[in-house]
This record gives structure tokens, C-alpha cells and sequence, in this order.
């Protein structure tokens, strides 16, 4: 077993050790809620990197989901909780296409269609502060596996206002790396390189959520990433930039159903 697939798999060893008390604490202390689920589902205008490395910006539509409670007949239950204790969730992500027609400096590197993540979320909230950790797997443009983790502190200036910011640092995979920033022997124009999985990034970032009745709310997001260690060596990204900024705006609207 190599030491990156070892990382691998104790990240994912991490997760769920996390992931089962508070799935258990859940079910706990709200084991007596009706049967259903709440959720909220809506759009936002993303302004990023066109892909991974890259200094161009590009703006584009990305889905918003989020479940914050499923009450099972039997009495179990995730989330319900709107301030304070453990928490866990499913955590999606949408990756775009990175193509050579769209970015001639990439010329002789092979294409990557976008893909699409799924995983789990687990956090920790408190009145002040909030501690949260995800982990995705890939499908389609990727197959591996892919996440950050981060601290913020919170503020709530006035009802239905909440500010959030604090440090954060990704990570991925030997698959993911290979896909977006190893470079093959022979590629024209570029050094051979081969990326290992480990810390890709590390930054900040800045949330804030404005509710406006238990039905609407709008999102705002700001972050910045900075790529390091393989990310940050790739020749990949020396014809890019290791500076990663975003920007997303964004409106959803909350449901729940009882079973």
C-alpha cells in the first residue's frame, strides 16, 4: 500500500469516525421530530478561475442543494439543528470541462470533462464559531477523491443576517492530481510531471446569508485559495496563476415535506 493511498484511506477513516457519533447525537436528540425532510434548492452566478490553476475568470450558473433535516419513520435523524452541535450532510460540487480550444496554453495537454462530486459534510457549530470538513468522490471529468476543511468564526448582527470567514485548506487524491496537474512524457510545450495527492491549496473565505421568511434566502460567498504543493509546482498552473480568487451570488428557496 503506498503512503498516499495510506492518507487516503485514513482521511476517509477521519470522516466517518466523525461522521457516526454525530449521525448518533442526531438521532439522539431528535429522534421525536415528524417523519420528512427539510431542504433548499436554488442558483447562483459563480465567478472563478475557468478551471483549476488558471488566471482567467469565467462566470457561470452552479446549483445550490442543501438538506438540513431527514426524519426517518423509525425516528432517525440528520441535521434539524439551526444553531450549535454536530451536523451532517451531503456535500456536491460540479467541476467544469477544461479544454484546449478554450485555453491555447494548454495546447498537448488532454481535455477534462466536467465532472461531478458527491460526499458528506461533517460540522461542528457552536454560537460564535463553526468547524466543518468534507469529502467528495469524482464521476465523470475525475474518479478521485477531493475536499476542504476549514474554521470560521460566526456573527449574527440582526435577525435572519449571518456572517461567516475563516481559514480553509483543500486536498485530493493521487486520481484527482494526476488528472488536473500531472503532465505526461512527450507532451509538447510542457516538462514532465507527475502530481501526488496530498494539501492542494490553502486560503480564506467569507459567507454571508441573508433570510428573508422560512422561505427565501440569498447567499453570498468570497474566497481566496492559494495552490501549493504539487497544485502549486504543476506546469499546469505555471501557465496560469497559483492565486485562485471566487466570487458566487446566489438565491434559494427552503421546502419540507413530511412522510
Amino acid at each position: 500500500m503506498t503512503l498516499s493511498r495510506r492518507a487516503r484511506l485514513i482521511a476517509l477513516a477521519a470522516t466517518m469516525g466523525l461522521a457516526l457519533p454525530a449521525l448518533s447525537h442526531a438521532a439522539d436528540e431528535y429522534g421525536s421530530a415528524a417523519p420528512g425532510i427539510e431542504f433548499e434548492i436554488g442558483a447562483a452566478a459563480n465567478v472563478a478561475p475557468r478551471y483549476e490553476g488558471a488566471s482567467e475568470m469565467l462566470v457561470t450558473p452552479v446549483p445550490l442543494i442543501k438538506i438540513h433535516r431527514l426524519t426517518l419513520p423509525n425516528g432517525f435523524q440528520i441535521g434539524g439543528r439551526d444553531r450549535g452541535g454536530f451536523s451532517v450532510s451531503p456535500s456536491f460540487n460540479v467541476r467544469g470541462a477544461r479544454k484546449a480550444t478554450d485555453t491555447p496554453a494548454l495546447t498537448g495537454l488532454a481535455d477534462v470533462d466536467l465532472a461531478v462530486e458527491f460526499g458528506a459534510e461533517v460540522s461542528y457549530e457552536a454560537e460564535y464559531f463553526r468547524l466543518h470538513a468534507n469529502l467528495r468522490r469524482g464521476f465523470g471529468g475525475h474518479e478521485g477523491w477531493a475536499g476542504e476543511a476549514g474554521a470560521d468564526l460566526v456573527a449574527r448582527p440582526m435577525e435572519g443576517l449571518r456572517v461567516s470567514a475563516g481559514p480553509r485548506v483543500s486536498y485530493a487524491d493521487d486520481r484527482y492530481m494526476d488528472t488536473y496537474f500531472s503532465v505526461p512524457a512527450g507532451t509538447a510545450g510542457f516538462a514532465a510531471f507527475n502530481a501526488d495527492g496530498g494539501i492542494k491549496s490553502y486560503g480564506a473565505g467569507v459567507g454571508v446569508r441573508k433570510d428573508f421568511d422560512n422561505s427565501w434566502a440569498i447567499i453570498g460567498e468570497a474566497g481566496y485559495d492559494r495552490l501549493t504543493g504539487d497544485a502549486g509546482s504543476s506546469p499546469v498552473t505555471a501557465v496560469g496563476s497559483r492565486d485562485q480568487f471566487s466570487v458566487r451570488l446566489g438565491v434559494v428557496r427552503k421546502f419540507r415535506f413530511d412522510f
